[in-house]
C-alpha cells in the first residue's frame, strides 16, 4: 500500500479512534445530537438501517448537498468502496470491485441502478446532477433476489421528492469556473384534498475546462472551440388518491446529457506515426485534445411511469409500470487528431417496458414477506439510414452496419423475515430468472454482411439468507449468504463468426457485519467474501486496412474471464459531538484478483517500435478494473449562528488509492521487468471539496460559495490504448470555484 494510502488509513482510523473516545471527553458547551433513524427501503420495505441485515450506505440530501456531491459520478466520494467511473459516454458504476468495461446497448451495468423503484437501463443519461433528490441508498453485494438482474455488485436506489399535501418550492442559481451556469427549480404542492404534484426542472452548460490545441498544420473542418457540456432534465409527479386504500402517482421525466469528454481519443502516448500531432506535448497540455468534424455526444431520455399502492387487510400491493425511449447520437473522431484518418458516425434508439409487482404482507406476527414478480422487454438498435458509419480520409464511408439486440426478461420472487424471538430474526429468499435475448446484424465491412439473427436463453436460482441477532437496542450482528448473476448475452460480432453466446456472470457472496447506533454516534463494519465466475470482459480487437496500420476499424469482443476472488472490509462512522457539529468517516480494504484467466487479450507494448500491439495475456493475479485496494473519505459539517441567520461550513476529503480504470492490459511479453505490470493504471489521488452557505433568519433566502477538488489535483476520468491510435485519456475537472444563491419555502 502506498503511502498516501496508509496516511489516509491512520486519518480515517483516528477518526474511529475519536467515536470510541467516551462523550464527557469533550468540553460542551451544548448538548450532543443523538442520531436519528435513518430509514432505507434495502429489503423493499421501509426499516431502520441498523436491523437490515446487509450493507448499506444512506445518504440523505442535505449530507449529499454538503460534502459537495454533485452528479451520481460523485457518490463515490462519500461511499466508500464505490467507484463511479467511465467508459466511453457510459456512467459505470462499481461496488466493492464489480464492475463492467462493456459499454454498448445490451450490455447493461451489473451495479443495477433504480429511480423511484423503477429500473434504469440507461448507461449515459443516468450521469445526471443530483436534483429534486430525497436521497440515495447504495446496497453493497449482489441483491440476486430483491433487485434482480444485472445486480451482481449491488444496487443504487436513487428517490426523488414526492409530491407535497403543502406548497413548497426551491429556486437555485449557480455560477461557476469555466462559465458554468445551472437553474434548478422545485415546486409541490395540492391541488385538491386527494391530488397532490410535483415538478422539478434543471438546467446546466458550462464551455468545458478541455480546450482545443491549435493545429499545426490546420486540418479539414478544424472546429473553433471544443463542444461544451450540457444537461436538462424535467421531473413531473401528479399523486392522487383514488380511494381511501388506493394511491396512484403518475411520472413524465425527460434528460438530456451532452458531454464529449468520453469520446476524446487524442494519443499521448504510442501514438500511430500517422496520427501524431504536432505542437501536443501531454505532459503540459493535459487538457488540450484535438478533433476534426466535431463531436455529437447527445443522449436523451423520456420515460413515463405509474405507480400503484393499494392498501390490503393483509398488507400493501404496489405495481410499478414504465415505458422509456431512448435515443443516443455519437459522432467522433476515432483517431483524435487532426489528421483526416477515420470519424464515426452512429445513431441509437432504445425502447424499454417494465413491469413489477411487489406484495408486502405483514398481517401475521413475527413475520414479513415480499412476493412480487416482474417483466422486462427492451429493444436496442442503430437507426437508419445512418446507422453505424465509419469513414475513412474525405469522409469516404469504408464501414455500414445495421445493428440490434432484443431482450426480454421475466422473474418470480420471494423473500421473508421471521422473527426467532425478541432478538433473533432469520431472513431467506429465493428469485427465478429468464431472460432471451436475441441479435440482428447486417451490413458491410469490406465484405457484405448477411442479414444474421442469433438468439440465446438463460435461466437463474438466487437464493438469499441472513441471521441477525440484537445484541442491544439498535446494536446488531448478522452473518449473510446470497447469489447475484449479471444476465448472459450475445456477442455483438462484426462478422457472422463472432457472434455467440456470452455466459452470465455468477456471484457468491458471504458477509458478517456490526452496526450500532448509540446516542451521537453511528457505526457500521462488514467483512467479506465473493466467488466471482464467469466475468464478462471485453476483448479489444483492430483490423488494419492497409499494410502500415495506417488506417483501422476498432472494435470489441465480449468473451467470460473463468474466475475472480474478492475479500475486505468496509466501514463507517459519524459522530454528533453537538448538535451543531457532525463528523463523519468510512474506509474500505478490497482485494480484488482474477484467478485463473490465461487467455485474456491485452494491449501490449513494443519498445522498438514504440507501438501497441494485441497479444494474450495471462491476468491471473491481477487487480480488476475500478477495485482500489483502499479508499476512504472523512468530512465535517459545523453551523454557527451569524447576521440573525445560520452559516453552515462543511468539507468533505476522500481517498483513492491506484487501480485499474477499465482496461487491466499487461505492458506485455516484449517488456522485461515490466511485462506483468498493469499498463492503464491512475495513480492514488485525494480531492478536497467544500462550502460555505449563508441562510437568512426567515430560512427562506440563501448564498454560498464551494469549491471542488481543492487542491488542484491531476486525475484521469478515462485511460486506455490500443494498437490503433495509442494510448490516450481524458482528465477529471480541475480546480473549481463558484457561487450559488437560492430561495426556497
Amino acid at each position: 500500500m502506498s503511502r498516501k494510502a496508509v496516511n489516509c488509513a491512520l486519518l480515517c482510523g483516528g477518526a474511529l479512534i475519536c467515536a470510541a473516545i467516551p462523550y464527557s471527553a469533550y468540553a460542551q458547551s451544548e448538548p450532543a445530537a443523538s442520531q436519528s433513524d435513518i430509514i432505507v427501503t434495502a429489503q423493499r420495505r421501509a426499516e431502520p438501517l441498523e436491523n437490515v441485515p446487509m450493507s448499506v450506505v444512506a445518504l440523505g440530501s442535505e449530507a449529499i448537498e454538503k460534502a459537495g456531491v454533485v452528479s451520481v459520478r460523485d457518490i463515490g466520494q462519500i461511499a466508500a468502496g464505490v467507484q463511479i467511473n467511465q467508459a466511453g459516454a457510459a456512467t459505470q458504476p462499481a461496488i466493492r470491485g464489480v464492475s463492467t468495461v462493456l459499454n454498448t446497448f445490451g450490455y447493461e451495468n451489473n451495479v443495477a441502478i433504480y429511480v423511484d423503484g423503477f429500473y434504469q437501463p440507461d448507461f449515459i443519461t443516468i450521469n445526471a446532477d443530483l436534483a429534486n433528490i430525497a436521497g440515495v441508498q447504495v446496497l453493497k453485494g449482489p441483491q440476486g433476489t430483491l433487485y434482480g438482474r444485472n445486480a451482481t455488485g449491488g444496487a443504487i436506489l436513487i428517490n426523488t421528492l414526492a409530491p407535497s399535501a403543502t406548497f413548497t418550492g426551491k429556486v437555485q442559481a449557480t455560477y461557476g469556473s469555466f462559465n458554468e451556469r445551472s437553474v434548478s427549480a422545485y415546486i409541490s404542492g395540492p391541488i385538491s384534498d386527494k391530488i397532490r404534484f410535483g415538478v422539478a426542472g434543471y438546467w446546466r452548460k458550462n464551455d468545458n475546462y478541455i480546450k482545443l490545441l491549435k493545429p499545426i498544420p490546420a486540418g479539414p473542418q478544424n472546429p473553433s472551440k471544443f463542444a461544451p457540456i450540457e444537461q436538462q432534465s424535467v421531473r413531473a409527479k401528479l399523486e392522487a388518491d383514488l380511494t381511501d386504500n388506493l394511491t396512484a402517482t403518475v411520472g413524465f421525466n425527460y434528460g438530456l446529457v451532452s458531454d464529449p469528454r468520453g469520446y476524446i481519443f487524442t494519443p499521448i502516448a504510442h501514438s500511430n506515426p500517422a496520427t501524431i500531432i504536432p505542437g501536443l506535448i501531454p505532459s503540459t497540455q493535459r487538457y488540450r485534445k484535438a478533433y476534426n468534424y466535431g463531436i455529437n455526444p447527445d443522449a436523451k431520455t423520456y420515460e413515463g411511469t405509474l405507480k400503484l399502492e393499494w392498501k390490503t387487510d393483509i398488507g400493501t400491493l404496489t405495481s410499478y409500470t414504465a415505458y422509456g425511449l431512448r435515443k443516443v447520437n455519437q459522432d467522433f473522431d476515432i483517431d483524435g487528431s487532426y489528421v483526416d484518418a477515420q470519424y464515426a458516425i452512429n445513431r441509437q434508439r432504445s425502447d424499454s417496458f417494465q413491469q413489477t409487482f411487489d406484495y408486502l404482507i405483514d398481517a401475521v406476527d413475527h413475520l414479513t414477506v415480499i412476493a412480487g414478480a416482474s417483466y422486462y422487454k427492451d429493444h436496442s438498435r442503430v437507426v437508419p439510414p445512418i446507422s453505424t458509419s465509419v469513414y475513412g480520409p474525405g469522409l469516404v464511408r469504408t464501414v455500414l452496419l445495421s445493428t440490434g439486440i432484443k431482450s426480454d426478461a421475466m422473474a418470480f420472487y420471494v423473500d421473508g423475515t421471521l422473527d426467532l424471538s425478541d432478538t433473533l430474526s432469520l431472513t431467506a429468499g429465493a428469485r427465478y430468472s429468464v431472460e432471451k435475448k436475441t441479435y440482428t446484424l447486417e451490413g458491410l465491412q469490406g465484405l457484405v454482411v448477411p442479414r444474421t439473427s442469433r438468439s440465446a436463453s438463460f435461466a437463474k436460482v438466487t437464493p438469499r439468507a441472513s441471521l441477525r441477532w440484537e445484541l442491544a437496542p439498535r446494536t446488531n450482528i448478522y452473518a449473510s449468504y446470497s447469489k447475484g448473476f449479471r444476465s448472459g448475452t450475445i456477442n455483438q460480432g462484426t462478422s457472422i463468426l463472432s457472434i455467440m453466446p456470452v455466459r452470465q456472470e455468477i456471484i457468491d457472496a458471504y458477509e458478517i457485519g456490526f452496526k450500532t447506533v448509540q446516542g451521537p454516534f453511528r457505526f457500521n463494519l462488514a467483512g467479506f467474501y465473493y466467488d466471482y465466475k464467469d466475468l464478462q470482459v471485453s476483448l479489444t480487437r483492430n483490423i488494419c486496412v492497409d499494410a502500415a496500420c495506417n488506417n483501422f476499424v476498432v472494435f470489441g469482443l465480449v468473451s467470460n474471464a473463468p474466475k475472480a476472488e474478492i475479500y475486505g472490509l468496509d466501514g463507517e462512522v459519524s459522530f454528533n459531538p453537538t448538535s451543531r457539529l457532525t463528523i463523519r468517516a468510512a474506509g474500505a480494504y478490497l482485494h480484488a484478483r482474477y484467478k485463473d484467466f490465461t487467455n485474456a487479450t491485452g494491449t501490449a507494448l513494443n519498445p522498438t517500435t514504440d507501438r501497441n500491439f494485441t497479444e494474450v495475456q495471462d491476468w491471473s493475479g491481477q487487480q480488476l478494473p475500478r477495485a482500489p485496494s483502499f479508499s476512504g473519505n472523512i468530512g465535517a459539517d459545523y453551523t454557527l449562528d451569524l447576521l440573525g441567520g445560520r452559516l453552515d461550513l462543511s468539507a468533505n476529503v476522500n481517498y483513492t488509492d491506484s487501480f485499474v480504470i477499465q482496461n487491466p492490459s499487461l505492458f506485455g511479453s516484449m517488456m522485461g521487468a515490466l511485462a506483468n505490470k498493469q499498463r492503464y493504471r491512475q495513480r492514488g489521488y485525494t480531492l478536497v471539496n467544500a462550502q460555505v452557505t449563508w441562510t437568512d433568519p426567515s430560512d427562506h433566502f440563501y448564498v454560498g460559495v464551494y469549491g471542488r477538488n481543492l487542491t488542484d489535483k491531476y486525475y484521469q476520468m478515462l485511460y486506455n490504448g490500443n494498437a490503433g491510435v495509442g494510448d490516450y485519456s481524458t482528465p477529471a475537472p480541475p480546480r473549481e470555484f463558484g457561487a450559488k444563491v437560492g430561495y426556497k419555502f
